[in-house]
């Protein structure tokens, strides 16, 4: 694969998470992140996939909606960086919250597969930089 088909991939698997997230789509989840995958909220809270995948299960937050903007994809070989800004809305724990976030996804890939092994995001900064 070229690097751009590889930039198209981790596009269109992005979208893939996302639906499934706000979807609540466990399984299709559970194909995309990997194993050893670390979340980790705007809050800090940290979970591993298990933790992850269990709390939507378990509707401890319920996205509502997501939206993603100024996307920028950098790949290294076998890893992608998927830097977005985001606008959340969801529920957590049965509280209405909404975020304006900056997000880090890493993607890499093994065995030919891409999958998220890492999520980062932070609140924006209140004043402008």
């Amino acid at each position: 694969m070229t690097d751009q088909q590889n930039i198209f991939e981790i596009e269109r698997l992005e979208d893939l998470r996302y639906t499934a997230m706000l979807s609540q789509d466990v399984e299709a989840l559970d194909v995309l992140l990997h194993n050893r995958l670390l979340h980790v909220h705007s809050t800090g809270n940290q979970h591993t996939k298990g933790a992850y995948l269990n709390g939507l299960k378990n509707r401890e937050w319920v996205y509502q909606q997501i939206d993603r903007f100024d996307q920028n994809i950098v790949l290294q070989s076998d890893t992608a960086l998927v830097f977005n800004h985001l606008l959340l809305r969801l529920e957590l724990k049965g509280q209405r919250m909404q975020l304006h976030n900056q997000a880090l996804s890493v993607w890499i890939r093994e065995k030919g597969a891409w999958q998220l092994i890492a999520m980062h995001s932070g609140l924006e900064p209140s004043e402008p930089r």
